[in-house]
């Protein structure tokens, strides 16, 4: 195994070069004036105003052309909601705090909907014979329990007489299961 690398195995650039530690500036003969020129514009474009160091990563998504060139159309309409609020809840919570507040609410709508969507299914759209849609609720026959009066043996209630009996989804109980009619003859002459 070998050793770690904290630049993931690319080379590390050094922008101080070779004068960020002050004992090689002032070696003599080693540091010239053309370092020193380029020593001093390396400090003054890092030099960051207040401006620079008030500067969020949430002003940059403010931005719309910024926001143009790396969402499509669609995305941009789809969080526009989310945006407005989270831009009305700044001014009282902060960005990082606006933004967090945003995220939480899109998740806990979401997953209200969906929770709702599988109530009304299994209410009121649940699965039997007559529909091939909805959810179908498989159960189990329960166990037979020492408060049974046939206990140890099976529950007489609960024991099925044929194969029919397996997976009929509510058939033999439903009205229209007596009036139905095979379209074949059962028997030949």
């Amino acid at each position: 195994m070998g050793v770690a690398d904290e630049n993931w195995g690319s080379k590390k650039r050094d922008l101080y070069s070779m004068f960020g530690d002050q004992r090689r500036r002032v070696a003599p003969g080693l540091y010239e004036e053309i370092d020193r020129q380029w020593r001093q514009k390396y400090l003054q474009a890092n030099m960051w105003t207040k401006k620079d160091m008030s500067y969020h990563l949430f002003h940059l998504w403010d931005n719309p052309e910024f926001r143009k060139d790396r969402l499509n159309i669609f995305r941009r309409i789809w969080q526009a909601p989310g945006e407005a609020f989270e831009h009305a809840l700044r001014p009282i919570l902060g960005m990082e705090h606006a933004f967090t507040t945003k995220w939480v609410t899109s998740k806990v709508l979401w997953s209200t909907a969906f929770v709702w969507l599988c109530t009304y299914q299994y209410l009121y759209n649940r699965g039997d014979w007559t529909k091939q849609t909805g959810f179908r609720a498989q159960t189990s026959k329960r166990m037979t329990v020492p408060e049974d009066a046939s206990f140890p043996l099976p529950n007489p209630d609960l024991e099925r007489g044929g194969p029919s009996d397996y997976y009929d989804m509510g058939f033999k109980k439903h009205p229209a299961a007596s009036e139905l009619k095979p379209s074949l003859p059962v028997k030949w002459d």
